[in-house]
Formats: structure tokens, sequence, C-alpha cells
């Protein structure tokens, strides 16, 4: 069953629900990038994208801030599959 997530709570809720040992929104973690979960949205609607192995997936997409970059601070896009909330890599 699909569920349908509007903000980044509702997304964090869910990954740690699908993934209760994954790391991704440790604090450590964000911390390690420099990201805040304050800065952080989740974009309206869902993107279908091709992961690094040519499989298509339908993710939500989580735009952030690294703030510790080494060429300084960019925006980042990461892409959650919408069935397993797995973060999809596709670069």
């Amino acid at each position: 069953m699909k569920q349908k997530i509007n903000t980044v709570y509702g997304l964090i809720s869910a990954y740690q629900s699908k993934h209760p040992h994954g790391h991704y929104f440790d604090e450590d973690t964000l911390r390690f990038f420099g990201e805040r979960i304050s800065e952080m949205r989740v974009l309206k609607g869902t993107a279908t994208i091709m992961d690094c192995m040519g499989e298509e997936h339908t993710c939500y997409v989580l735009s952030s801030l690294q703030r510790k970059h080494p060429m300084g601070p960019r925006r980042k896009y990461t892409y959650f599959d919408v069935e397993t909330l797995d973060n999809v890599i596709c670069d």
C-alpha cells in the first residue's frame, strides 16, 4: 500500500518504520554533512527516476542543503522509493 508523504517529518517517520536500523536521518549523519531537518523539504508529487543499475523507480524527492560539502554549500536531492522507502542511488 502506497502512503502519501508531504512533509519531512512524515518521510522521517515512514523511513524509520520501514528501516528501524537506517542511519539516513541520524543526528551524527546530518551533522557530518552539515544538514538540518528544519531546512529540508519534500518536493510536491513524485519523480520517476532510473537508478544506477538501470531500474526505474517512482520516488519522493527530499531537498536539503549540505553545508559541509568540500566545494562549499550545495543543494542535494535525495530519492526515496515510494513503496520501500529505500534511498535510490542514481548518480
